[in-house]
């Protein structure tokens, strides 16, 4: 019961800060939603046209912490992170969902005493940077699989006549996101006045993948040295389609590690929670008790611990 009245209060503040947000910036908000809308309506390069626009964001919304986040390096590089997951979010609203967190886990650590409450909001301040992790992994991959096949589409315009400039622009009409918008960024930049190499370093580090990387030092190299750039391309996306293969080997062979760590981190939890139901005075005890809240802490941080490790071991660097 205690539990749902802490999730309906939480919830509740919640809302309120986003309903007070709304109001105070409704006007911005406005603004913004036709500027999107108008963006959208022109067609062939209006989601590039837009991201440049969101490039240059603020650090937040709010005036006040703007002033404060701006200009700092930790805030560059949470807005780095930011766009590397393809976040709409400032730093400002991510630093605020992580304070929510770190609240929410200290309210629910609150029946375990002051240690419960440490790690209550250690582990609910981390969860917005694993959401994040995890974001960034999985667009990672979407862009390593889409890749080959966009090499493919490059090579084949570019013998069909396009320049690199407008074979950029054709990749980013033709491609789903998450790589198509990018190819029309570059395309962009270049036409607003950025050199190519600068547009596609730019690239690079917003991706942020070793087989972007690659991509862009091929294409730098080539436009240094000379050569035919349609055979440079194509044995670029060879080599990634082996990677590709490569890595899912590796998967494989790792499966056995990694679903391992998934199950013995959720097997104590289970458990736990299987006896507060079967035998709930026994299991009152830990709750209740001071050694046994101690306890419940130093298990939590184990099992945190044991599954970092394990999936370290699993995580094969090629």
């Amino acid at each position: 019961m205690q539990f749902l009245v802490l999730a309906a209060v939480f919830i509740s503040v919640l809302a309120v800060l986003v309903g007070l947000y709304a109001f105070v910036n409704r006007r911005s908000l406005t603004v913004a939603a036709a500027t999107r809308a108008r963006l959208a309506a022109e067609g062939g390069g209006g989601v590039s046209a837009l991201t440049l626009l969101k490039a240059e964001d603020a650090a937040s919304d709010l005036p006040f912490l703007n002033r404060v986040l701006s200009g700092r390096e930790w805030t560059d590089e949470i807005n780095r992170q930011l766009r590397r997951a393809g976040a709409s979010l400032t730093p400002g609203a991510f630093l605020l969902m992580t304070t929510i967190g770190a609240v929410a886990g200290m309210m629910l650590g609150n029946r375990l005493g002051p240690a419960g409450m440490v790690v209550g909001g250690t582990l609910g301040g981390a969860f917005p940077y694993l959401w994040l992790r995890l974001r960034q992994k999985r667009r990672i991959t979407q862009f390593e699989e889409q890749l080959p096949d966009a090499i493919d589409m490059l090579v084949s315009a570019m013998k069909s006549g396009y320049s690199f400039h407008s074979a950029t622009s054709f990749l980013g009409q033709e491609l789903t996101p998450p790589l198509g918008p990018e190819f029309a960024r570059v395309y962009d930049e270049q036409r607003l006045g950025i050199d190519a190499r600068t547009a596609l370093l730019n690239f690079q580090e917003r991706v942020g993948s070793v087989d972007i990387k690659m991509f862009v030092t091929a294409l730098l190299i080539q436009r240094e040295t000379g050569g035919n750039l349609s055979e440079v391309l194509n044995r670029t996306g060879e080599m990634m389609r082996e990677r590709m293969a490569v890595k899912g080997h590796l998967r494989t062979l790792t499966a056995e590690a990694t679903y391992s760590a998934r199950i013995l981190a959720l097997l104590p939890l289970i458990i736990f929670v299987a006896m507060m139901y079967i035998v709930p005075d026994f299991s009152r005890s830990f709750v209740d008790s001071r050694i046994g809240q101690l306890m419940l802490v130093g298990a939590t941080a184990s099992v945190i611990i044991g599954y970092m490790i394990m999936m370290k071991i699993a995580d094969v660097d090629f």
